[in-house]
């Protein structure tokens, strides 16, 4: 009688057939491999009836590894968000992506459910690697993330801002006299002028010489972030093994520079240190470091290293997204001269004969929509940092997967039609009432997206804001910036031409920065012997 015993026979004897026979065997290793794939496939397509959001058809192993660009993400990203809709589902191998485009999605899933969309994806290995497993930036959602984030709000949030103002408005005015002095220089010295303003803040050391040796530590670590998070660079990234290869091998440069990154990383181990011997001679200034080294010394047990870690973060991530602001700026203002007549008139009226202070920033509306509208133009950080959905969840009738990782289109939200009028028009009047007296809280702020969102929004925002307000009242109280000229003296308009990466700057650009008149230019000389 034919029962199930023997038909479990002749499957085992079918099988060591195909075991013996390579042709029968591989065509069984196939097999298998596409039904597992079909099934894992349908499995995660749909739970208690809902579907996947849609997206680029994927391929059949790789997944849609080959349709993610390497350059200008936004771009590639906005045209799937409307093929697609607000929420568009990617895999690359193993990894599902939720790709979101909008405002409205973003706020409900990052903010009203941040308690399972707060974090992070694993580091990569050639983040780790370079030392940045520990940045705030990268760290998973967990105690010692929300301890350093601590550290860092305490310092720099809304309600304490004020107090680093003096630090602000002194380099700030010295960065405008090097202006008058050597215009062509306005690249760097602006950039040497953040990092000393954010260097004074965090560890109260003050920048007397033009090119500081720790202002270049933290803009070399902005570089070394940007090009170890480079998704897809990294062969390290796609088989962790390879982090154990000695670096004598060859092809092994990119192990170096992970290397010369973490050095790099633990540099700032030294103005640490320096801090440290300033408190006990009692010479040290105020600073975020020298605060909680002295709330140790009265009892508090804060953990040295996560002081480091903050200030190390405050530092190297703050120089790039502020001047991802005030680049933008510059090159904004050098192709739009009515807008930047109609924010000087503003300024002379509010302050005819002095400068710019930040309690004028109440009044100076018009340059506050300035900078919203250079944020919305170009958000420094367009594909914002990916968060990590913790557990299985839905939205809209469609089935979002635990472990996805969630990238907020920044770019596209803020260049949705639905939310601001000709988005693909730089117009800071967007911004402003119907009275032309103040600010219009009808239209959406796009600080509210370009900073990130919820739980994971920039800790930073509150002084990047202020810093930016004050660093283009100033500039366009004192200066006129006007495009380059040709050879044959005429100005050239130059393209909106951006870097690709986590932090997206302007590509290089020229400008003149030219005082509007002796007197506005004699107004920050004073400033020196103030």
């Amino acid at each position: 009688m034919y029962n199930f015993t023997t038909y479990l026979d002749h499957v085992a004897v079918g099988l060591q057939n195909a075991f013996y026979n390579r042709f029968y065997f591989d065509i069984l290793v196939v097999g298998f491999t596409i039904a597992a794939t079909m099934l894992i496939r349908y499995s995660t397509s749909q739970v208690n009836g809902l579907k996947l959001p849609p997206g680029p058809t994927p391929s059949f192993f790789v997944g849609n590894m080959h349709d993610i660009p390497v350059a200008q993400e936004w771009n590639t990203f906005t045209k799937w968000s409307k093929q697609f809709g607000d929420i568009v589902y990617l895999r690359v191998l193993g990894t599902k992506m939720l790709l979101l485009g909008s405002y409205r999605v973003a706020n409900e899933l990052l903010v009203k459910r941040g308690t399972i969309y707060s974090d992070r994806p694993i580091t990569p290995p050639m983040l780790e690697m370079g030392g940045f497993g520990t940045s705030l930036t990268v760290m998973g959602n967990n105690a010692d993330y929300r301890l350093r984030r601590r550290l860092f709000e305490q310092h720099l949030r809304y309600s304490v801002v004020d107090r680093h103002q003096p630090i602000q408005i002194r380099e700030t005015q010295k960065l405008l006299r090097k202006y008058l002095e050597a215009p062509d220089n306005w690249f760097d010295d602006t950039k040497y002028t953040v990092g000393a303003i954010i260097l004074d803040i965090v560890y109260g050391y003050r920048v007397t010489s033009e090119r500081d040796p720790w202002v270049e530590v933290g803009e070399q670590s902005g570089r070394y972030f940007q090009i170890c998070a480079k998704p897809g660079a990294w062969a390290v990234d796609v088989l962790p093994f390879l982090r154990y290869v000695p670096t004598w091998l060859p092809f092994t440069e990119w192990k170096v520079f992970a290397l010369e990154s973490s050095a790099n990383r633990n540099s700032t181990k030294g103005m640490f240190e320096m801090v440290q011997a300033a408190m006990k001679e009692g010479t040290a200034s105020p600073s975020m470091v020298l605060r909680y080294l002295e709330e140790n010394k009265n009892g508090a047990n804060i953990p040295e290293e996560a002081i480091m870690d903050a200030a190390s973060d405050a530092y190297g991530a703050g120089v790039e997204t502020t001047l991802s602001f005030i680049y933008g700026f510059l090159l904004q203002m050098t192709k739009h001269r009515s807008i930047q007549r109609k924010a000087q008139d503003e300024l002379d009226r509010v302050c005819p004969d002095r400068l710019p202070t930040f309690d004028d920033r109440k009044s100076l509306h018009y340059i506050e929509a300035i900078g919203m509208e250079v944020g919305r133009w170009h958000p420094g950080v367009p594909q914002g940092i990916a968060h990590r959905l913790e557990k299985d969840d839905s939205f809209e009738g469609k089935f979002l997967p635990k472990g996805s990782l969630i990238i907020p289109n920044i770019w596209r939200m803020c260049h949705d039609e639905e939310t601001y009028k000709s988005p693909d028009i730089f117009n800071p009047d967007r911004f402003i009432n119907v009275e032309g007296d103040g600010l219009d809280i009808s239209v959406l702020d796009p600080r509210q997206m370009i900073f990130g969102f919820g739980r994971r929004q920039c800790p930073g925002r509150p002084f990047a804001e202020a810093q930016f307000f004050y660093t283009m009242a100033l500039i366009l109280k004192v200066f006129d910036v006007l495009p380059p000229l040709d050879t044959q003296g005429k100005e050239v308009i130059q393209p909106d031409v951006y870097r690709s990466g986590v932090v997206s700057l302007p590509l290089s650009f020229s400008c003149r920065i030219i005082p509007r008149s002796n007197d506005m230019a004699e107004l920050i000389r004073r400033t020196e012997h103030e």
